[in-house]
């Protein structure tokens, strides 16, 4: 976006599971990755290193050494969808960047609760409250969700770009700032 300064963004984050089944109890993200792909420790750390060097060629951390976990992603969904709810984009903007660290970075449970607390508290939320009343955004986050299954078709990341006529552009998976720029292009035609 920093390389399309002419043009004006309203980010919207909006959930998908990739396992809604997953248990509520943090295991390990290496484990998992071994039974989900077939693949030994070894090949897993080496796809976790290649996770790594795409992150950090754009800047960002990602965790490659065993310990990480995983863990259901509800509650990380429903604290980023209260945080649009109560101060839209910049607010769950804010919880996003405190959820992403804590699982990219830190390798910590999507639903690890002191990390949870946080990302609510840097979108203005009381995290405690919000956590403690399963009902709070569960509804919209459950029509979200519906959504979401509708429009990805081929993974996560899903990326939908759309012009103030409606005109759409959308992709699914990581991608180079160049197909960026060149979605940008096709929307503002």
């Amino acid at each position: 976006m920093t390389s399309a300064p002419d043009l004006d963004f309203e980010v919207r984050w909006l959930p998908y599971q990739l396992n809604p089944a997953a248990s509520e109890d943090p295991s390990s993200k290496t484990e998992m990755y071994m039974k989900k792909f077939g693949k030994t420790r070894e090949q897993v750390q080496q796809m976790a290193q290649g996770m790594g060097e795409k992150f950090a060629a754009v800047g960002l951390p990602f965790r490659t050494e065993d310990g990480a976990l995983v863990s259901n992603t509800f509650q990380a969904h429903r604290i980023l969808t209260a945080a649009y709810q109560s101060g839209g984009p910049a607010a769950q903007d804010k919880a996003v960047e405190v959820i992403f660290n804590g699982y990219f970075k830190e390798g910590r449970a999507p639903n690890d609760h002191a990390m949870l607390e946080a990302a609510a508290a840097a979108a203005g939320l009381d995290g405690n409250a919000v956590l403690a009343d399963n009902s709070s955004a569960s509804a919209e986050l459950k029509r979200e969700l519906d959504l979401g299954r509708q429009i990805v078709d081929s993974g996560v990341p899903h990326f939908v770009f759309k012009n103030e006529q409606g005109k759409s552009v959308q992709f699914s998976g990581a991608h180079p700032p160049a197909q960026f720029l060149q979605a940008f292009a096709e929307v503002t035609k």
